[in-house]
């Protein structure tokens, strides 16, 4: 009884794992993490950090901000692994909208698509209008996405000049159009003057180079946040 209830898991499993190069071609989009398991106990752990995995048909993006992805990686699938830079994981289940990978005795993590949650209505949050039209803010599961790498070291770039070494907070708000032009950019809690200004100008030069966020396939107009934290420099 109990080989037979094995046996009908591992069809299960298998039959949800599509042939090799239908399964790149489903793998080919972003997935978020939606649910992280410890091995080999399957206890559910309680992880609250956004994680997107981005696979593109070269390269592949592990990235912790919604907005932007990080630096790339290389990546193949060959049967029912799934090797992304020098790390290799178990594909367990793959569909159109959901991506279940794992390393045995180890972490199992469940994805769902990114372009499946962004369906949803329970995801989409007004805020109110801009140029007459409904603004939403983005969020992990609907925002806009900067086409280019390094989005918050290109912003930095030129802030290192003010030394900052006391605890401090900077945070800016911009809305990213339809098109993916920044617009309406204001400084919500500012540093200096100086500092201020090197980020606006910085943030205007992205314009253009941002997808919008959609929502059911349609493109809309959201707000984002942007902030920097610095912490007390320890001096010896």
């Amino acid at each position: 009884m109990k080989l037979s209830v094995t046996l009908i898991i591992a069809l299960s499993i298998t039959s949800s794992i599509p042939a090799s190069g239908q399964q790149k071609q489903r793998l080919q989009k972003s997935w978020i993490k939606t649910a992280v398991y410890s091995l080999p106990g399957n206890e559910k752990l309680q992880d609250t950090l956004y994680t997107r995995y981005t696979f593109h048909k070269g390269d592949a993006y592990i990235s912790f901000y919604p907005g932007w992805n990080g630096s790339p990686n290389t990546w193949s699938a060959d049967g029912d692994q799934l090797t992304i830079g020098f790390t290799t994981w178990s594909i367990e289940a793959l569909t159109d909208s959901t991506l279940t990978i794992s390393q045995a005795g180890f972490r199992r993590m469940v994805f769902y698509a990114e372009d499946y949650l962004a369906r949803d209505t329970a995801h989409l949050v007004r805020i109110g209008e801009f140029n007459n039209e409904p603004l939403y803010k983005a969020n992990k599961y609907i925002t806009p996405r900067y086409k280019k790498t390094e989005f918050r070291a290109f912003i930095e770039k030129d802030l290192e000049g003010y030394n900052i070494k006391k605890a401090n907070y900077f945070a800016v708000s911009f809305i990213i159009s339809k098109t993916g032009a920044v617009e309406d950019i204001r400084v919500i809690k500012g540093i200096t003057e100086g500092f201020d200004a090197s980020v606006i100008g910085q943030l205007k030069k992205t314009s253009g180079s941002w997808t919008p966020a959609t929502f059911q396939g349609k493109p809309i107009q959201s707000q984002l946040i942007f902030d920097i934290k610095y912490l007390d420099s320890i001096v010896k």
